[in-house]
């Protein structure tokens, strides 16, 4: 807004000095001729601020340029950091094949993740459908364990995760080789049939386990973080943070089971 000022007011006095008819801005400064002397300092002022416009047009025109340019390179930022992120997930899954392979052969896939929970509670997934997802299934990254499919569409499915509130499973520990039924929660979850007779402790590592099939690998669901007197003396609070972090996968391995 200020250079369409600036260049209304050099065309108005352009316009003064090209049709009123006088030359006496082109004669030598004369410090007797006052008009003389004044029609020479206009004319040098309107020379200076006509360069200074042009000056500015050309930093305008170049603080465009470098604008789209820093807005290309912030695309390029954002893109590589995505395909370092894919890359460093599919590292994980890789890894997670490897574990499962070394346990068992059951029907694996690798799906993309499409969606998350936007509460931020992480309480579910939305991943891709190869056509072979099955509910029921078993999903996982890095041999944690992540959920299990609860819906299944033609081109997506939905994964009730560990942190959802109404998943169950049942799970085992691994130092003592016990079994418990695990409810889901955020942030924590939690062992719900521990009594004050059995053997967990802080920092038991909590493995799901599948009473159906053999062939299903043992996943990590999460560590036991605190044990302690319920208000029923005879059962016991189990807290468990889970291990899994659905929110920043952007591939997953489902086992059919």
């Amino acid at each position: 807004m200020r250079l369409t000022f600036l260049y209304i007011f050099l065309l108005f006095s352009s316009f003064i000095f090209i049709f009123i008819p006088n030359t006496a801005y082109l004669v030598k400064y004369d410090p007797f001729n006052y008009i003389t002397n004044y029609r020479l300092s206009f004319y040098a002022f309107i020379s200076d601020m006509f360069k200074l416009y042009v000056d500015l047009v050309d930093v305008k025109k170049e603080n465009i340029i470098l604008k789209k340019e820093l807005n290309y390179y912030k695309t390029f930022s954002y893109e590589l950091q995505k395909c370092q992120n894919e890359a460093r997930q599919l590292y994980y899954i890789s890894n997670s094949l490897a574990f499962i392979n070394k346990q068992s052969n059951p029907n694996v896939y690798i799906s993309r993740v499409v969606g998350y929970d936007m509460s931020g509670k992480k309480s579910f997934l939305e991943i891709q459908n190869n056509g072979k997802i099955k509910e029921g299934s078993l999903v996982s990254s890095n041999g944690y364990f992540v959920g299990v499919v609860y819906k299944v569409y033609k081109d997506v499915a939905y994964v009730m995760t560990v942190y959802n509130k109404m998943f169950n499973t049942i799970v085992y520990n691994y130092r003592t080789g016990d079994t418990y039924i695990y409810k889901g929660g955020y942030p924590y979850g939690s062992i719900i049939n521990a009594t004050s007779n059995d053997d967990i402790k802080v920092g038991d590592l909590i493995y799901f386990r599948s009473l159906k099939s053999q062939n299903i690998p043992y996943l990590l669901v999460g560590k036991v973080i605190e044990v302690s007197r319920s208000k029923n003396l005879f059962f016991l609070n189990v807290k468990l943070k889970p291990m899994a972090n659905p929110n920043i996968y952007d591939f997953v391995v489902v086992i059919n089971r």
